[in-house]
């Protein structure tokens, strides 16, 4: 009998529980913005995006806004110069110096030995040897 009573005031409690948490929870927070939370990233109304013609060597980085401090501000496009190439091959020695590849790549694993990076070197089926 006691046993009954003690599982059965458990229900109750658990039953009282699961239904305050949702009126809790909707009143902490009430003041979500959902409108713009679906217009993130849309441009105002009425406004044309215009992308310019291409240029070679350069890339087009279009306008946006962004968070600064407690308010936003609208960044213009620019045009910034492609330098991916020149990048990929910039290499930090770790000692302030910097070279830059003028040869193939030649991996090494962390005792010095050469790995192949050719698919010939690693014939089909011989990972399962």
């Amino acid at each position: 009998m006691k046993t009954q009573t003690l599982i059965s005031t458990g229900f109750a409690t658990i039953a009282l529980v699961g239904a305050a948490i949702p009126a809790l929870a909707l009143n902490i927070y009430p003041d979500v913005d959902f409108e713009w939370y679906a217009n993130v990233g849309k441009s105002a109304p009425g406004t044309t995006i215009v992308m310019p013609a291409p240029r070679a060597g350069y890339i087009w980085s279009p306008g946006h806004w962004e968070t600064r401090g407690a308010r936003q501000t609208w960044v213009a496009g620019t045009w910034t110069k492609d330098d991916f190439e020149q990048q990929l091959m910039v290499y930090n020695n770790g000692n302030g110096t910097t070279s830059y590849a003028t040869g193939p790549l030649i991996l090494r694993d962390s005792q010095g030995n050469v790995i192949p990076t050719q698919p010939d070197a690693y014939p089909v089926g011989s990972a399962t040897k």
